[in-house]
């Protein structure tokens, strides 16, 4: 179905993605157990647990513009 380039290229694309993942759940404000939690069920289930993260997992919090001046 699938050649050794396709599944090779597949591969590293999935690695890159769940790579990105992992640093952006490290740098969630959540807490370390949730964090650890995320990174092990994205690196056991690559594919499953990067679409669980993206949709569902922790997320840093933004600050709007308004917030960051009544807070000065």
């Amino acid at each position: 179905m699938f050649s050794l380039e396709t599944g090779s290229i597949i591969g590293i694309a999935l690695l890159i993605i769940d790579l990105w993942a992992i640093t952006k759940i490290f740098h969630s404000n959540e807490g370390i157990a949730v964090r650890v939690l995320w990174i092990i069920t994205v690196a056991l289930i690559p594919f499953f647990g990067f679409t669980f993260w993206y949709f569902i997992g922790p997320r840093k919090e933004k600050i709007d513009k308004e917030q960051l001046h009544t807070s000065l």
